[in-house]
């Protein structure tokens, strides 16, 4: 069984319902299987030994259906989306012949099995005395009889369940020759209802049926992401890491090949000059590349050295992290400087830094985000030191953020003007808040911005909240619509709990009453640091928003000019 679909995803509700269909005599859909004749590795579910030395198909789709079954027939746990071992309680009542998930009145009540595993795990007229036995002492102790045709009924039902075992399942094959794409169109024609297969999906196959070992190394490097430890793992405050992103990674970076349908033809063997025919050897060389770049990558080292790059970026926590995919490719780029063109330690996080600031402020990896980074990757491959590397890296940036971008387009409709809870240009401005040691608005004991990010007393993150300057109820109303009321320009973050309630009144009045006791050059600089235009307090909402924006465009840019430095 190949990982062709990822870690048990059915709610246990799922698996009842299968066992009821079972039951029922319901079918429940088919099994797909590809004919796979070069697999070299026994790929099986279970870890039983099998008869037979190797087999010749693998599943494509079922894989949910069959781990269930697997997992409750044998009493296996499964790994869950977070890779933790999980059991799956389906209760059975024999009387009654229906299925429940297991729960405290299952397990309380006699007349039900809890767990159906155990009678799968055990003999099964043994099992089938003991239940009927126990529910007849159980009556007796309450004066009640339990009836010969209830014994029947019983012994009936759970003979079906043991029976459940030899539930035939319709088989689709698909024959050795199909592509890969063909195969993904064929499991979305047949199981509209699945998840659709994914180019990552077939490279993370073929891993684990040339390389089990190295699939192993990327699961456990996922799974540590989320994990925190006393020892020095994948874990991190900025994102977790799913095996997909590490096949994006490993591709641009060992083979130059952002588009993952490429990727799984390179590592499949296929010869591009003749017109992808399959060559052996050239899959055990690609493969032999693989291992290498993919230490790289999986270097726990090397891959906190690049979070730091992040951090120094202004960019503390995943609140701030909009794309994912812009996180994985500015690794990429971080592991070509280190490994490729030698950068210092140094040298690469100032660079890093800048470019992830860049690439998440303009939202560069969205949308045809493959083409972008491949052609990235084809000028980069042509380089020879660290100077063209950074020369290129300097012009990509300085050719989209000019003057007037920072003067006229951030401050517009493709930047600040938005509503929302937050965009690309409303983290570039917090993260240019962090960069700049701003503190918080009418903060008294001068609380800088970036503390809002550390971690509280329990360990876990402080909940960071946004207030609107100029309130909710006040903009209501003034007949303002949740769209303008919502401007991101609107938005702060604040430390003051004194009197919140007053925070509801206009900008004129509670302003005074916030400010009191500070002097003018205090309250200039707390408005300078916040991009806050002085006398905002008395100007119309929407004069407000306009003069907001460009000064929360001029603090991106000093973030950003401040990183250059």
């Amino acid at each position: 069984m190949p990982e062709l679909q990822r870690p048990f995803v059915w709610p246990d509700s799922k698996v009842r319902d299968l066992f009821d269909s079972m039951m029922k005599g319901y079918p429940i859909g088919y099994l797909m299987l590809w004919d796979c004749p070069e697999l070299e590795k026994k790929k099986t579910i279970g870890v039983d030994e099998h008869s037979y030395p190797t087999p010749k198909e693998v599943i494509i789709d079922g894989q949910q259906r069959l781990t269930s079954l697997y997992a409750v027939m044998k009493g296996k746990k499964v790994k869950n989306q977070k890779y933790e071992d999980k059991e799956i309680i389906i209760s059975f009542n024999p009387l009654k012949c229906i299925f429940e998930v297991g729960f405290q009145m299952t397990k309380k009540d006699k007349e039900w099995i809890y767990n159906i595993s155990d009678a799968y795990t055990t003999n099964s007229f043994t099992f089938i005395s003991d239940y009927i036995n126990n529910l007849k002492q159980l009556r007796e102790s309450k004066g009640l009889v339990l009836t010969n045709e209830e014994i029947k009924e019983i012994s009936n039902n759970i003979t079906a369940l043991y029976n459940l075992q030899n539930f035939t399942l319709p088989v689709f094959n698909i024959k050795s020759s199909a592509d890969e794409e063909a195969v993904s169109n064929i499991f979305v024609r047949v199981n509209s209802g699945g998840i659709t297969l994914k180019q990552n999906d077939f490279i993370l196959t073929l891993v684990s049926l040339y390389w089990q070992e190295g699939r192993d190394l990327i699961e456990n490097f996922s799974k540590e992401s989320r994990l925190p430890s006393a020892t020095a793992t994948a874990y991190n405050s900025l994102t977790e890491v799913e095996a997909q992103d590490i096949i994006r990674v490993v591709m641009a970076y060992g083979f130059d090949r952002a588009r993952l349908k490429y990727g799984y033809k390179l590592l499949r063997g296929a010869d591009f000059e003749k017109k992808g025919v399959i060559d052996i050897e050239l899959r055990n060389q690609r493969f032999d590349t693989l291992k290498e770049k993919l230490n790289d990558v999986l270097d726990v080292h090397t891959w906190h050295e690049f979070l730091k790059c992040m951090m120094n970026a202004g960019y503390l926590s995943k609140e701030m992290i909009s794309s994912g995919t812009a996180i994985f490719y500015a690794y990429v780029f971080y592991l070509i400087a280190k490994h490729r063109f030698n950068a210092s330690y140094n040298e690469n996080m100032l660079l890093t830094s800048k470019w992830y600031f860049y690439i998440s402020l303009v939202s560069l990896y969205t949308g045809s985000f493959e083409s972008t980074m491949e052609t990235h990757l084809n000028a980069i491959k042509e380089f020879n030191s660290f100077e063209d590397y950074k020369q290129y890296i300097d012009n990509l940036i300085s050719e989209r953020l000019t003057n007037d971008y920072f003067a006229i387009t951030l401050p517009g409709s493709e930047g600040l003007a938005v509503s929302g809870k937050g965009n690309s240009a409303w983290n570039a401005y917090c993260a240019s808040l962090n960069i700049l040691d701003s503190h918080l608005l009418f903060s008294k004991s001068n609380l800088l911005v970036s503390k809002l990010y550390e971690p509280g007393v329990d360990g876990n993150r402080k909940s960071i909240e946004k207030h609107h300057l100029f309130p909710k109820a006040y903009l209501k109303a003034n007949g303002y619509n949740d769209t303008m009321i919502n401007q991101m320009a609107n938005y702060a973050y604040i430390d003051w709990k004194d009197n919140m309630e007053i925070l509801d009144e206009s900008p004129a009045i509670y302003y005074p009453i916030v400010c009191k006791g500070r002097t003018k050059e205090e309250i200039l600089q707390m408005e300078k640091e916040n991009a806050l235009p002085h006398g905002w307090e008395k100007m119309s909402y929407d004069q407000f928003l306009i003069e907001r924006r460009k000064l929360m465009a001029e603090k991106i840019k000093k973030g950003y000019e401040k990183l250059c430095k």
